[in-house]
């Protein structure tokens, strides 16, 4: 309700999904890919309610890669941050 209607005609929405460093590498990874994925299927669902099919939407799960993660891993807090899904929206240019 809030994101689809910003974004422009045209664009592309890429969907990045994070984890914690807390379990095993590959669950991590597979977890934030999941988070990533079913925020695309919000998207693409609210998209095509609103009749739209010119968005691109690209997915990508760092699962707990700390070179690319958001936040540091080193306090709870942060971890809980990290457990997270960010969205960038590139207009046409």
């Amino acid at each position: 309700d809030i994101v689809v209607p910003k974004i422009p005609q045209g664009a592309m929405v890429i969907i990045h999904g994070y984890t914690d460093i807390i379990g095993d590498a590959n669950y991590n990874q597979n977890l934030s890919l999941a988070r990533a994925n079913d925020v695309k299927g919000i998207i693409a669902a609210a998209l095509a309610k609103a009749g739209r099919s010119d968005v691109m939407l690209e997915v990508y799960g760092f699962g707990e890669d700390e070179t690319v993660s958001p936040f540091e891993n080193n306090f709870p807090e942060e971890r809980f941050y990290n457990r997270t899904v960010l969205i960038d929206i590139i207009p046409v240019k």
